[in-house]
């Protein structure tokens, strides 16, 4: 699954606003990954400032389904651009 010597990196950068990422020698298993570190590091904080763990479970699921909607809106978007080219 992994690759031993292999370095994976992922640059997330908040810029005016706009989330930007840079993803160097990094495949699906790797970004999932790093995708759940980064959600167990945004949960240990939010616990550690005091919101219950069902919250912050309830808080993460919002996120994703967030996202995923986001996504799907996307690809359709580009569907249809593609379809009237």
């Amino acid at each position: 699954m992994f690759r031993e010597n292999k370095e994976s990196r992922l640059l997330i950068v908040l810029k005016g606003g706009k989330v930007e990422f840079q993803a160097v020698n990094i495949d699906m298993v790797e970004l999932a990954t790093m995708c759940g570190a980064l959600e167990q590091l945004m949960g240990v904080e939010a616990i550690r400032r005091g919101k219950s763990l069902d919250d912050v479970k309830d808080s993460m699921l919002d996120i994703h389904f967030a996202a995923m909607r986001t996504l799907s809106e996307q690809i359709i978007r580009e569907e249809e651009e593609n379809s009237d080219s």
